[in-house]
């Protein structure tokens, strides 16, 4: 029986591979309308989501900071423009006081910020500091908070810093043994 065609070299086929390839993907798998590409965005990222998730977070007083992931639960993002890093003892503390501090990177100029730790039996207590460029703030608790509690309570204590009226800058932490 005469052949109908002459086969193709290999090299000739692998060069038409991906242009193949590519006409199935441009052709879809199931046929009909194919999305628009806002559609296809809208698909990925949900009305408001590419700006903020703020609407989607947690009220503040619900944060409680997590001593075994050393995270606060739920978690909640950042409304204050920056770069920040936060420090808090990593390990259990015992002792009268527990250094905290936080800092923005890419800061410059003076930024006031504002503390407060909420103690395990949910007593809150503030303190208020001011940023400098990028260097530290840094607050002892109880020490540098007015009226703060004669010594540290057992258990998890949760850090949470703002900046400026209130813009929430970070959630966290320290156990005290």
């Amino acid at each position: 029986m005469p052949a109908l065609h002459a086969p193709l070299p290999l090299r000739a086929l692998r060069a038409l591979l991906p242009a193949t390839a590519a006409g199935v993907l441009l052709s879809g798998c199931g046929g009909g309308d194919r999305p628009t590409a806002e559609e296809l965005e809208a698909m990925i990222v949900p009305s408001g989501a590419a700006t903020s998730d703020a609407a989607n977070d947690p009220d503040v007083e619900e944060l409680r900071f997590n001593p075994e992931s050393l995270a606060c639960e739920p978690r909640k993002n950042s409304s204050a423009a920056g770069s920040w890093e936060t420090s808090a003892p990593r390990t259990e503390v015992s002792g009268d006081e527990v250094e905290l501090g936080l800092r923005d990177t890419e800061g410059s100029g003076e930024v006031p910020v504002t503390v407060r730790v909420l103690t395990p039996g949910d007593d809150s207590y503030r303190a208020a500091a001011t940023l400098n460029g990028s260097d530290w703030a840094e607050l002892a608790f109880p020490g540098d908070f007015e009226a703060g509690p004669s010594e540290l309570a057992a258990g998890a204590h949760t850090v949470v810093w703002s900046v400026g009226d209130g813009d929430f800058v970070s959630c966290d932490g320290f156990q005290v043994k």
